[in-house]
């Protein structure tokens, strides 16, 4: 689904929140895509905070200049990969649910089928 809604304001917990939620309050699937690759990155961080030491005043002018979070100490290439697919700075350029469902299992698959 590519519609998208404004919401009123309010305030946002930025450092999961999409640059251009947070900019123009338009709320997309592709924006919670965005918010997923930060839940992606809390799971392989055993629930770091994401940007830690960064306040939430720098996160978004961050952001707007091309920074993303590094890929996490033991975290597998591949699921950092998908990560940097979910923080795409153009939101039609991120991946679909469907399609990170489909990678997700294709990496399971690969690398942890004698387990299932």
């Amino acid at each position: 689904d590519v519609s998208t809604a404004n919401i009123p304001d309010c305030q946002l917990p930025i450092k999961w929140t999409a640059p251009e939620v947070a900019l123009m309050n338009q709320v997309s699937m592709k924006s919670d895509v965005w918010s997923f690759g930060i839940v992606l990155f809390e799971i392989t961080t055993h629930g770091m905070v994401p940007y830690s030491g960064m306040p939430n005043r720098l996160v978004l002018s961050e952001l707007l200049q091309g920074y993303r979070m590094p890929c996490p100490t033991g975290c597998p290439q591949p699921i950092y990969n998908i990560m940097r697919e979910c923080w795409n700075d153009i939101p039609s350029q991120r991946p679909s649910f469907s399609t990170l469902k489909l990678q997700l299992e294709d990496f399971i698959i690969t690398n942890y089928s004698p387990l299932y």
